[in-house]
């Protein structure tokens, strides 16, 4: 399966590939985001693929209301 992905936010002409967002280790479960930022501990993976689907949310309504910023002062 090709996990190759093109962010909104970057060029056309450049392939990332998806990595592993929930980590497990001693200390707990984590997720992480862009920038390789660990969210967590959580005590469960479904706490932290909760917790993961609820930052998603939030970036995606905050991308939408920065569109709409930029098309009000346009």
């Amino acid at each position: 399966m090709n996990r190759a992905i093109h962010r909104k936010t970057d060029s056309l002409n450049k392939t990332y590939a998806k990595t592993q967002r929930i980590i497990i280790n001693d200390r707990g479960v984590f997720y992480k985001v862009r920038g390789g930022k660990l969210n967590g501990p959580f005590e469960t993976e479904a706490d932290a693929r909760n917790d993961l689907k609820v930052f998603m949310q939030v970036v995606e309504i905050e991308e939408q209301l920065d569109t709409e910023d930029l098309r009000i002062f346009s």
